[in-house]
């Protein structure tokens, strides 16, 4: 999802104003657990997409969840944007947020989709290997395909590099078709 002009605009006033006031690691985790939040909960994702939901009764509702959990500045941040009408920038700021934040922590965050559980080591090793040509620290988060029947595929951004045999097989049978 292409995040908007708007949301990148919260998300850098915010990410400024946690710098200043040294809050950036505690709204971090705010924002990692409201967006895992709009992710699994459908009746909070409906709320937040919700546009005939007054700004008043939104805040009511946030002020309510969040209170005792969240940090005093993530809280104002989502009470001003239910006063403005756009909580549902909430999942795109969340995003954009995290990506200013990886940025200043020189974190390159990938996707390895694997055909099977990798171990440790291969894990590691992939890592290293992506630290080495990027330069940067490494967050890989690994999930598991077999219909890729063995390797797996490396996604950086928009870029992915595919090693797998089900694409492998794709090719030479495209191979052989072609000749």
């Amino acid at each position: 999802m292409e995040n908007s002009t708007v949301a990148k605009r919260y998300a850098l006033a915010l990410y400024d104003l946690t710098v200043e006031q040294g809050a950036t690691a505690a709204v971090r985790e705010d924002l990692a657990a409201i967006r895992a939040l709009i992710g699994n909960t459908p009746d909070f994702s409906g709320f937040i997409d919700n546009p005939t939901i007054a700004p008043e009764d939104a805040e009511q509702t946030l002020s309510t969840l969040f209170k005792e959990q969240a940090h005093a500045l993530t809280l104002q941040f989502l009470l001003f944007l239910a006063s403005k009408s756009r909580l549902n920038q909430l999942r795109a700021i969340c995003d954009v947020y995290e990506q200013y934040i990886c940025e200043d922590l020189d974190i390159l965050k990938v996707r390895i989709t694997a055909a099977h559980k990798l171990s440790d080591v291969q894990r590691n090793a992939i890592k290293q290997k992506l630290k080495a040509q990027y330069e940067k620290t490494i967050d890989a988060e690994v999930d598991i395909d077999a219909s890729l029947i063995g390797g797996f595929k490396i996604q950086v951004g928009d870029h992915i590099r595919d090693y797998s045999i089900a694409t492998k097989l794709e090719q030479f049978e495209q191979c052989v078709i072609g000749a």
